[in-house]
């Protein structure tokens, strides 16, 4: 292939598109998986999925991690939500029988971090522990 006189080989060419479409393609192959925690509501309880018997739970997290969390309301007759202020992450209010879900970026520093059920914090709260 010649560009404004010079002759380029078919193999430079394409080892220069397959570049390009690495680099488009670095930040999605790049990002942390996504683990899935599932948080069942009822009782005016926060339990794991995993865990029925565990009452507001303590999510184990790893620095850099993407969770999803999956809010399940299985309350009968109660609006709850779910949301951590300090990671600016949030689920809006969900009636009986509904779920939703939210994908939070855990820092890359330890710490710990309070989640809500908005309405309900003053039984509704646990916490995201980040450990290295």
């Amino acid at each position: 292939m010649s560009v404004r006189g010079r002759q380029f080989s078919a193999k430079l060419i394409g080892a220069l598109a397959a570049l390009m479409l690495m680099v488009t393609l670095l930040p999605a192959l790049s990002s942390p998986p996504t683990r899935e925690v599932t948080l069942v509501v009822r009782g005016m309880t926060f339990y794991l999925e995993s865990d029925p018997h565990t009452p507001n739970p303590v999510i184990e997290a790893r620095a850099g991690e993407r969770i999803r969390i999956v809010l399940r309301n299985q309350e009968r007759g109660m609006t709850h939500d779910f949301a951590v202020k300090d990671l600016e992450a949030a689920i809006k209010p969900i009636t009986w029988n509904e779920s939703s879900d939210v994908v939070i970026d855990i820092p890359s520093r330890p710490g710990t971090y309070q989640y809500v059920c908005r309405p309900h914090s003053l039984m509704m709260r646990g916490e995201i522990r980040v450990t290295n």
